[in-house]
């Protein structure tokens, strides 16, 4: 099986692969056609279509984790193929998919006509999946959606398999995004917790309600504080997390326990301080109140924040780094990359250094 390389055309800008590579296999020459579309990708090849984190009206998509930026558009899609943790957790969140569900479990093929699917962890969040498709003709394409390469105390790291495309993110694609050492990062989380509260102040640390939030949890929780959750979404993915075998134990706004928490050095984890703040007034004390108000340190747990425009925190990433994307990769060792996100057109020239040919998608 090789691939054909098209003639440069306008329309591509002269870079052949922009959109479509060809696929000989001693059958008929197919087209694999791979574009971006709303939040995702849109994949064809031969009689399969399947679009990726969005939704297309009448097709099948394979949703690999439910954040925001990669449910639009679904409520378009004919059947939405994921993980239950991902049903579940999307569920949890406040929305409900309107498709047609079929529930995979990680690393449990499913066959449809013209393409076996395999979905695989893809460390991000509970139940994210990278997506590993094998065609009837051979080809092989892996689509990783969000991922992380690196294990933490909730999620396992991703881990490359080798084929013939790689459809891949590229959110640190750039090679200023180097992270810590994730142990070190966690050490300066707890450290900065300790110094906070000696002080007689209250951390808050902020992270999305899904996935990161857990992971601060577990971390905080393993570090000996009493953590106290600020939103009932993360509750409500925390229990889902318990659903599916990670254990998290913490406050919410609404137990009795708080203020006394507060008063004696707990730490706060909220994916909106507004909100956290709102339902105290709702919920606590005057004294607690003004706590939350007056006397809080608040630190967000972000790859952002090595940016310096970031708000102070620590680069805690759901994501690879730049180093990570690289290493990755390589070693699936594909024939052509497809890259997508914002970083897209410079992560893509590194890759072509590498010697991967590479495509953004934007």
């Amino acid at each position: 099986m090789t691939l054909i390389r098209e003639q440069p055309s306008a329309k591509t800008g002269g870079n052949p692969f922009v959109s479509h590579c060809s696929i000989k296999s001693g059958r008929p020459m197919s087209t694999l056609d791979v574009k971006k579309i709303g939040s995702g990708v849109f994949l064809r090849y031969g009689d399969v279509r399947l679009a990726f984190d969005t939704g297309i009206k009448g097709e099948t998509t394979l949703l690999s984790h439910p954040h925001s930026d990669h449910i639009g558009g679904l409520r378009f899609a004919h059947d939405i193929i994921a993980t239950q943790a991902t049903f579940d957790t999307w569920s949890a969140r406040g929305t409900e998919p309107v498709a047609k569900k079929t529930v995979l479990d990680i690393d449990d093929m499913f066959g449809q006509i013209g393409v076996n699917i395999t979905p695989l962890n893809a460390g991000h969040v509970l139940g994210s999946a990278m997506f590993y498709l094998e065609f009837n003709d051979g080809l092989t394409v892996l689509y990783t959606g969000d991922f992380n390469n690196v294990d933490s105390l909730v999620h396992r790291a991703a881990k490359p398999v080798a084929a013939d495309v790689l459809i891949t993110e590229a959110t640190y694609g750039e090679p200023t995004w180097i992270f810590p050492d994730r142990r070190k990062v966690y050490d300066s989380i707890l450290q900065a917790a300790s110094e906070t509260i000696a002080e007689g102040r209250t951390p808050v640390f902020s992270a999305y309600s899904l996935g990161k939030s857990q992971e601060a949890i577990a971390l905080l929780q393993s570090g000996g504080f009493r953590v106290i959750s600020g939103n009932t979404s993360i509750d409500k993915v925390c229990k889902v997390y318990g659903n599916h075998g990670v254990s998290l134990k913490h406050y919410t706004m609404k137990s009795v326990n708080v203020p006394e928490a507060l008063e004696s050095g707990a730490v706060v984890v909220t994916s909106s301080l507004r909100n956290t703040l709102a339902t105290a007034r709702h919920q606590l004390d005057k004294k607690s109140i003004d706590r939350l108000e007056q006397n809080t340190d608040t630190f967000n747990l972000s790859g952002w924040t090595l940016a310096k425009f970031a708000e102070r925190g620590f680069p805690l990433s759901a994501h690879s780094d730049f180093q990570g994307l690289l290493d990755f990769a390589k070693s699936v060792d594909p024939r052509v990359a497809y890259v997508f996100t914002d970083r897209a057109g410079v992560f893509s020239k590194h890759l072509s250094d590498s010697g991967i040919n590479a495509v953004a998608l934007e």
